[in-house]
């Protein structure tokens, strides 16, 4: 679970990295631009990605224990796990599909 929910979260994180340089337009030429930009996200990501990688797995850890802790084990680590990855859904739903679960939920009711 603590690996699933780490790359769900590092993947968004370098996703939002990724697009903004991406989207970053200096007006020069689309074949250099392409390889400058991968240049620059490997030097940003890589060593982001390693100090990130930790520190995501040991919150992650952190929460589902939390929540193991206040439900009983097996279901507060279930009820954790479903809680971050219920936030992950929503955010990776508006950012890939721009449709923000909450207006849908919100027109269906």
């Amino acid at each position: 679970m603590v690996l699933m929910i780490s790359v769900l979260m590092l993947n968004l994180i370098t996703g939002f990295v990724t697009d903004y340089i991406v989207h970053y337009d200096i007006g020069i030429n689309p074949y250099k631009f392409t390889g400058i930009a991968m240049l620059t996200l490997v030097f940003i990501l890589v060593p982001a990605y390693s100090y990130m990688k930790p520190k995501i797995e040991l919150l992650v850890a952190r929460v589902l224990v939390s929540g193991s802790n206040s439900f009983g084990k097996n279901i507060g680590l279930l009820l954790s796990f479903i809680a971050i990855f219920g936030i992950l859904f929503v955010i990776y739903l508006h950012r890939w599909f721009d449709i923000n679960l909450w207006e849908v939920l919100k027109t269906k009711m």
